[in-house]
């Protein structure tokens, strides 16, 4: 008997359960259609008004991938975006619909899902396509359709993070498809960056008796870094806020602001955010080991080190990530005989704080109207 009435509790919570789950489900698909209807009226609104916002498939070395082309004028110059990660479609990839006013007003942006993220990726992907001079050749493929089908005879290309990898090989190889350069969190010699981060987490963690950080430094070793140990290095980094700086007078970044959009985004499908969220993360980040090191290898003081477009590099104070300091010194050797800006942004780390995106708009602001 008291079995049976234990049994019959435990039905009872598990309906509840079942009942709350399909209920908020249901508020939570709701709440997507709504703000996905309201996305579509501001896309209609701007086409209506002279303006341009479109989704894109396109064939790109044997695989399809998506574009979203969005601007408030669709005279102005075209801007395209490569987002960080790699896997990641964030925050300027194919879901950023509507999402930034403050630069589709200044020019024409191309968000760009790359190979492997996102609304781009698919399973049949084959590995042997994860790699730099690939990811670069897609770039330059979809930098050829803007050209072609918008009548563009050179764009802008601003890169982010892993983005400015690909930016910096793509503005090195074809200087004469780009107007400039924008690399935010501008990635140098992933090596070099990694002996300064090592020396800066020790002295972070000598200085407040973090045991067990020096611990794991020792065990780790001075790097390089490779697979899961750079994964545990970067760890550190976040952990002593070298990726997302606060302190008392700094608002820490919220990252959902950054992926925010992809939940609501009415080019993307429940499985796109599936893709974007596992899937791409796990084939880009996890599996494609090759891909990985050759980031990790990685050093432009060698292999770029003249650049025939006006480069502008933004970097956060604090990034120990793509390391501040490194970057600072490859804009001061790097030759780029048509101008280069270094530009920080003081209350940044990796991710850029919202306290620095003004300075950053008005330096895309500035860098379109030079050109």
């Amino acid at each position: 008997m008291k079995n049976r009435k234990w049994f019959h509790h435990m039905i009872k919570i598990c309906l509840f359960a079942l009942i709350f789950l399909i209920i908020l489900t249901l508020s939570l698909l709701s709440y997507r259609f709504i703000v996905q209807q309201q996305i579509k009226q501001q896309s209609a609104a701007i086409i209506e008004n002279g303006g341009i916002s479109e989704l894109k498939e396109i064939t790109v070395n044997g695989d399809k991938q998506f574009i979203l082309v969005e601007g408030q004028d669709k005279e102005k110059p075209f801007c395209l975006f490569l987002h960080g990660g790699p896997g990641a479609p964030f925050p300027y990839g194919v879901s950023a619909r509507t999402l930034f006013p403050e630069i589709t007003e200044n020019c024409v942006a191309v968000f760009y899902d790359q190979r492997g993220s996102g609304k781009s990726y698919n399973k049949n992907l084959s590995m042997q396509t994860m790699n730099l001079t690939q990811f670069t050749e897609d770039a330059n493929r979809i930098v050829d359709y803007i050209r072609v089908q918008y009548q563009q005879e050179k764009i802008f290309v601003i890169g982010q993070s892993f983005g400015t990898v690909i930016g910096t090989h793509l503005i090195a190889q074809y200087p004469e498809k780009f107007h400039a350069y924008l690399g935010i969190s501008q990635l140098t010699n992933t090596i070099k960056g990694q002996e300064l981060g090592y020396d800066w987490i020790r002295k972070e963690a000598q200085a407040i008796n973090d045991e067990k950080t020096l611990r794991i430094l020792k065990n780790l070793g001075k790097g390089p870094y490779l697979e899961e140990n750079e994964d545990q290095f970067s760890h550190l980094i976040n952990q002593y806020k070298g990726m997302n700086y606060f302190d008392d007078t700094i608002e820490k970044v919220n990252l959902f602001d950054l992926i925010k959009g992809a939940f609501t985004s009415p080019d993307y499908s429940l499985q796109d955010i599936y893709k974007a969220f596992i899937s791409g993360p796990q084939f880009s980040l996890i599996k494609s080991k090759q891909l990985k090191k050759e980031i990790i290898l990685t050093n432009f003081f060698e292999t770029v080190q003249s650049i025939d477009i006006p480069v502008y590099i933004i970097q956060g104070k604090y990034d120990k990530q793509t390391n501040y300091e490194l970057s600072k010194q490859y804009y001061e050797i790097l030759d780029a005989p048509n101008g280069k800006e270094f530009i920080t942004l003081q209350y940044s780390a990796h991710y850029p704080n919202k306290l620095d995106f003004t300075l950053i708009n008005d330096t895309l602001k500035k860098m379109l109207e030079n050109y």
